[in-house]
This record gives structure tokens, sequence and C-alpha cells, in this order.
């Protein structure tokens, strides 16, 4: 024996209309949906920024000139990763970090310099600099430079002696 649900006693509810699937195909589909983005947006979600709307803020750790703006920083590690901006021929002398950086170059030059030796980045060039490599940067290009900067632990700058 096959056993049939059915909304109204007595019909086979084997035997639905077209339209009928449908309408509970949409709504299982909509309620799966709901509950994912609903998961999502709890879970921290997806965080989508139009570049005319990024809030640039002057550093409180650099000189003046370098904007940065904030775009992830991890709860537990307190890894950052940031859009930077610096205007033409802005420079940072010979500095560690304690932690990995990652840059990658989106607009203009970064010039970048290890021991000694030169390097100059344009848009989609990138730099893995290694915990307590000391380096200098420094901005090129026709208006400055911006780049994305990701650290695997928090943000510091401890200039070279």
């Amino acid at each position: 024996m096959v056993e049939h649900w059915s909304e109204k006693p007595g019909v086979d509810s084997s035997i639905l209309s077209p339209a009928t699937v449908l309408t509970r195909s949409f709504s299982i589909v909509v309620l799966t949906l709901s509950a994912v983005l609903s998961s999502a947006l709890d879970a921290g979600g997806p965080v989508v920024q139009p570049s005319g709307q990024i809030e640039w803020k002057a550093s409180g750790s650099l000189p003046p000139g370098v904007e940065y703006h904030l775009i992830y920083e991890d709860k537990a590690t307190r890894a950052v990763q940031i859009l930077v901006r610096m205007p033409k021929g802005y420079s940072l002398p010979t500095h560690t970090h304690s932690h990995d950086e990652t840059i990658l170059v989106l607009k203009g030059k970064v010039s970048l310099e290890f021991s000694g030796k030169s390097h100059t980045l344009g848009p989609g060039g990138y730099a893995l600099i290694p915990a307590k490599t000391p380096f200098s940067i420094a901005a090129g290009g026709f208006g400055g430079a911006q780049f994305f900067a990701s650290f695997n632990g928090p943000y510091d700058l401890k200039t070279a002696n």
C-alpha cells in the first residue's frame, strides 16, 4: 500500500497539477534561501563596498599623508586586511612588522627596498614580506599609489635602528 499526503482528505496528492508542484517547489526554495541568507548574515555574511563609498582615514601611527581603509580584522588573531593610499613621493624609512605582510599594488607604483636592493611594483605586482624583515617603502606614479596590505597578525610598525 502506498500512502499519499494530501491537504484535503480523500484527495490523491500523487496527482498534483504542475502549478501546485511549482508553487510548492518555489516555496521550499524561498524558505531554504532565506534560511541560508539568515545564517550567512549571523555568521558575518558577505560585505560589499563600492569604491566610491570607501571611508579613508588618516593613520595615527604613520607620518601625515598616508590614509587607510580597514577591510577586515579577525577577532581571534587580530590579523588585518587594509587598503592603503600614499601620495606621490611619500615614503616610510626602513622598518619591520611582527607578522608577515602581503602587499598587492592596485594603482601607481610602489618601491620596496630590502637590504639595499630596490624593487618597483606596478598594478598587479605584489610582495610577500616575512615577519621581522627590514624594508622601506615609497609611493610613485602620477597620482601616488594605492595597495592592498594583509598582515597575518595585529598590525605594528617598528622603525629599524
